[in-house]
Parts: C-alpha cells; sequence; structure tokens
C-alpha cells in the first residue's frame, strides 16, 4: 500500500512539475499575449481545455515560424520525439493555468463572476 502512494505521490509531483515549466514558458511576452487574447475570445468556463488547447497550438505554430521570419530556414518540430510531446503537455497546463487567471479577472471587471449578470439600463 506504502509503495503505490509513494507512486501516487511521484505521479501527482511529476505534473505539478510539468505545470509549473509550462507556467514558466507561458510567462513570456509571447505566452501571454496569446493568453491573453484567448483568455478575451473565451466564452464561459466549460471551454477552458479547448481554449487553452487552442493556446498551444498558436505558441507550437509560433515557435515553428519564429525561424522563418528571423530570415532562417523553416524546419519541422520533431513531432515523433517525447520531448515535444513533453512539451506540448508543459505549455497546455501552462496555458490553462494563465488563461483561467485572465478569465476569472476578466468575469470579475465584467460582474459575471458568481453567475450573476450584468444588468444593462
Amino acid at each position: 500500500m506504502e509503495n503505490l502512494i509513494d507512486q501516487i505521490g511521484d505521479f501527482l509531483s511529476g505534473i505539478a512539475g510539468l505545470a509549473s515549466a509550462g507556467f514558466d514558458g507561458v510567462n513570456q511576452v509571447m505566452g501571454l499575449i496569446i493568453a491573453i487574447i484567448a483568455a478575451l475570445l473565451m466564452a464561459d468556463w466549460r471551454s477552458l481545455a479547448s481554449t487553452a488547447l487552442g493556446a498551444t497550438l498558436v505558441h507550437l505554430i509560433v515557435l515553428a515560424i519564429l525561424p522563418v521570419l528571423n530570415g532562417g530556414e523553416f524546419a519541422l518540430p520533431a513531432i515523433l520525439t517525447v520531448s515535444f510531446w513533453m512539451t506540448a503537455l508543459a505549455l497546455f497546463l501552462g496555458y490553462a493555468i494563465v488563461i483561467a487567471i485572465f478569465f476569472f479577472i476578466r468575469t470579475l471587471l465584467t460582474g459575471t463572476a458568481f453567475g450573476r449578470r450584468r444588468v444593462v439600463r
């Protein structure tokens, strides 16, 4: 039983490490701009996962196109490697955290945070 609890603890620690790495990846200028736009476009809390997935895809596309804009050659990312998918998962978790924070702030400012709707007169 102790071994199972240790394995669960290690798994949760790994997920927390991925989320931390993803948060660090999003906490750059490009990532914050993508997250703000995504939070503004997000309709409600149920669409958080799809919005974070879209933001992750945009981030990965920008990373692939950025060398071309700097005068280099276009190179496809190595999508068959585990490191690519771990980076994508980390970015997804980071975007989910940052978009949730921005969306919560947006709902506080618009008055829809706790289910009440703003009455326009």
